[in-house]
């Protein structure tokens, strides 16, 4: 299991959007996202090491162009309000 966080926050009645996301959440404390394969045989010997980036960050910025400014009129039951 890798820690993330992530913030989103909307500007301008919602036609701007910025994301901001923390992935693999580390600080350089732990020894975390390592892993280490050993396979060996009567002939031979191999070891890797598979190390994952931590501390990721990444903004993400978006802009919608169709932002309607009126709602939308849902159709009326034939009942009325009171249907329930």
């Amino acid at each position: 299991m890798s820690p993330n966080l992530s913030v989103k926050k909307t500007f301008f009645e919602g036609r701007f959007t910025a994301l901001l996301q923390w992935q693999n959440i580390d600080l350089g404390l732990f020894e975390a996202n390592q892993q280490r394969i050993t396979t060996s045989g009567p002939d031979f010997y191999t070891t890797t090491n598979y190390i994952y980036e931590t501390d990721v960050f990444m903004l993400n910025l978006s802009f919608n162009l169709n932002t309607s400014a009126r709602k939308i009129k849902l159709p009326v039951s034939e009942f009325g309000e009171r249907e329930f």
